[in-house]
């Protein structure tokens, strides 16, 4: 790339318009496609089960909520009575008792106040728990080939920003929709007990200003729905460009990455300017229809005071409350708009929990005292939305004990034939087979005990190599975990790292070179010591000193266990007891096996 088309693409965002760029982001999605649009009772059908348990404390919550609003009205009849007791006669007779009662009334109303911030908070914080707890066990519980398509980013959006967006419409919503009802209902109880004449008129408003909040709300989805997705995919950009920020630095791509970051940005930007003008064209009309009640009153006020249909005290009284009835409204005038905007998220979340889980079969037993036999009989997989099957009528055997090499070109399959052995992925046709059990008959979790999978790309966690090799057992002392480490002969090189077992390996391993992060695995899959050991390309960019002593750790320490390797590597040839091929169509043949002398060299 020159620097003038480097340039180029750089400036490209700043060339565009704003609104140009409001549209769905292609690839901020990437679970199940765009979810329909859903209504409110629906949102509310879905997450009623999540909100069930909390629902007494909801109660108590709205009956907080009520007493607010009535120490507020004793407030607005104190007031009442200091004005027509002690102000208009210039007395001050009354003052004592109506200022003891304004500061218990005070006080009463900071200790409610206190008790419900510290309620509502305490019943979103316990939802939201429960939620991401729920969604992250959802996520985690994916099959492998879920997660390799999905972008790591945007499912990190779903999983905090989404989340919350589903706390603020079944929690927070409902808190302040509940609130501003009981509000608006003692309110306007009290306008008609004052007077119900000047209550009438100054309700006029309330028409308009839902048929304000109504119009605008549709207008408030799509823009929320909008802001969310890229706000997914601005969080996938990032999370990619700098987890590869060496990839993109050595390729000379950083302005690439910039120009897409600029223009998610941009995108993002655009869609807060839609709801702010959304917003200046709202306010100004709800703030028009509370004056036109507001004026409405005065009139009216003036000939109730002229014709002594009431008190100044009752007048002043009138209109404090209306100020207070007006909050409520508008509240209520915010609500649709603002739960839209949280539907946009839960949308999200919507599509993230659709897909689809493996589930055990009814009444699907324990795989136990495995001895390590495998079988795939005719044996079809296709992945969805992929255009040709993984693998076709494949057949392979394996006896408990064998090392058996897996070879074939990419793509023919090999680390399909590992994904249904974990159960992973599911056999669209045929059988796959451990000791002559079917295994969609077998739990999922009692299949995963008997196989280990040392993945291709090797997957450590920025922990202690102690941490990472611990993981295959995490109840092995740290004298089993070295034990393993020597057994993969990983042991030396980890004592001469500067902190020796507790040294931090980075994030996914990057501190190690390839052919430590593999021994690394190697120890933490032997350490598991599951009776099925199954090698995805160990060797992928090792030198063949390296590999071979990754090689012979395995065969040195293969005694009671089933290791299938799946390898393009001819030096993992050497020490396996049968070669199977798998062609790019998928099959694996057993006449296709070609025999070699155990525990040696070809």
């Amino acid at each position: 790339m020159n620097d003038a088309t480097r340039a180029g693409r750089t400036a490209r965002p700043r060339g565009r318009r704003l609104m140009d760029l409001l549209r769905p982001a292609p690839d901020a999605t990437p679970f199940v496609g765009a979810a329909p649009p859903m209504t409110v009772g629906q949102v509310a059908r879905r997450f009623w089960p999540d909100v069930r348990p909390l629902r007494w404390w909801l109660a108590l919550l709205v009956g907080l909520l009520a007493g607010a609003p009535l120490i507020a009205v004793l407030e607005v009849l104190l007031f009442q009575e200091l004005v027509d007791e002690v102000l208009v006669p210039a007395t001050l007779g009354p003052l004592a008792w109506i200022a003891a009662l304004f500061v218990g009334l005070n006080l009463l109303s900071a200790v409610i106040s206190g008790v419900d911030d510290y309620l509502s908070t305490w019943i979103s914080q316990r939802f939201l728990v429960g939620l991401r707890t729920k969604v992250f066990a959802h996520v985690l519980a994916h099959p492998s080939h879920v997660h390799d398509r999905n972008r790591l980013g945007d499912t990190m959006s779903r999983l905090t920003s989404d989340t919350a967006a589903v706390e603020s419409f079944m929690i927070g919503q409902f808190a302040r929709g509940t609130g501003a009802v009981l509000r608006l209902a003692i309110y306007a109880g009290a306008l008609f007990w004052l007077q119900w004449q000047l209550a009438l008129a100054a309700l006029v408003a309330a028409p308009l200003l839902w048929w304000v909040a109504t119009h605008f709300s549709r207008l408030v989805k799509d823009v929320s729905r909008e802001r969310r997705r890229r706000a997914g995919s601005l969080s996938a950009i990032t999370e990619e460009r700098l987890s590869n920020a060496a990839l993109v630095q050595t390729y000379n791509r950083e302005a690439d990455a910039v120009a897409d970051y600029h223009e998610q940005t941009l995108a993002i930007a655009s869609a807060e300017l839609v709801g702010a003008r959304i917003r200046a064209a709202f306010l100004p009309l709800a703030d028009l229809a509370e004056l036109v009640g507001t004026l409405a009153v005065i009139a009216l006020g003036t000939w109730a005071l002229a014709t002594d249909r009431l008190t100044l005290g009752g007048l002043m009284a009138f209109l404090a409350l209306l100020v207070q009835c007006y909050s409520p409204l508008r509240t209520l005038g915010n609500l649709l708009p603002a739960l839209y905007s949280a539907a946009a998220g839960v949308e999200r979340m919507v599509e993230l929990l659709d897909e689809p889980l493996p589930q055990d079969a009814p009444g699907a037993r324990d795989l136990v005292d495995v001895r390590g036999g495998v079988e795939l009989s005719g044996v079809r997989v296709r992945y969805p939305g992929a255009a040709r099957d993984a693998l076709q009528r494949a057949s392979l055997r394996v006896e408990p004990g064998e090392l058996v090499a897996l070879v074939g070109p990419s793509g023919a399959g090999k680390s399909t034939v590992a994904r249904l052995l974990t159960r992973h992925v599911e056999a669209a046709e045929g059988v796959v087979r451990v000791d002559g059990h079917d295994l969609r008959d077998l739990t999922a979790r009692s299949v995963r005990e008997a196989v280990t999978l040392v993945p291709q790309e090797t997957a450590l966690m920025d922990a202690t190599i102690a941490a990472n090799v611990g993981f295959g057992r995490p109840s092995a002392g740290r004298a089993a975990i070295e034990e393993a480490a020597r057994r993969a002969d990983a042991d030396a090189f980890v004592r001469l790292l500067p902190d020796g077992y507790d040294t931090r390996v980075g994030q996914r391993g990057r501190s190690l070179s390839g052919g430590q992060r593999q021994r690394i695995a190697v120890a933490r899959a032997l350490l598991r010591d599951a009776p099925i050991l199954f090698l995805d390309e160990p060797t992928t960019g090792l030198d063949a000193a390296t590999s071979r002593r990754l090689l012979d750790a395995v065969a040195r320490h293969r005694a009671g266990r089933t290791v299938i390797i799946a390898t393009h590597d001819p030096v993992a040839l050497e020490y396996v007891d049968r070669v199977v091929t798998l062609d790019d169509s998928g099959p694996a043949a057993p006449d296709d096996t070609r025999p070699v002398a155990v525990g040696g060299r070809r």
